[in-house]
């Protein structure tokens, strides 16, 4: 059986542009919510086969970080991955979501859940 490299395997994140450009937030407190969202992406599928995989080297991870511009948006993309079944977490800060970060998956499984998003 053959094994899949885990340079094969990538991580989304979909953040909110808003955040920045029309709250306010500052660039470090955007990175912030990224980084919170996959890090609790990764400890929720800590025990998936494809989380295993795509830590096998963490010299090779491979994320992508995708962008929505407003809180109905992104809940859109988290209704769209959940009907899906996609795994996925939905960040929250302040009350409301600000990211979304998918559990590590081949790009060929996910591409259509992420259709028409473009690249933060």
């Amino acid at each position: 059986m053959a094994t899949v490299a885990a340079t094969s395997y990538v991580m989304y994140v979909i953040l909110r542009r808003d955040l920045q450009t029309k709250l306010g937030w500052p660039l470090g407190a955007v990175c912030t919510q990224a980084a919170h969202a996959a890090s609790a992406s990764m400890w929720i599928f800590r025990n998936d086969p494809n989380t295993e995989a795509y830590t096998s080297n963490l010299d090779s991870m491979h994320k992508v970080t995708l962008g929505v511009d407003s809180e109905e948006e992104i809940k859109k993309v988290a209704d769209k991955l959940t009907a899906r079944n996609v795994d996925h977490k939905v960040w929250i800060e302040d009350g409301f979501p600000v990211c979304i970060a998918l559990k590590p998956y081949p790009k060929e499984e996910v591409k259509n859940a992420l259709k028409g998003l473009k690249l933060f």
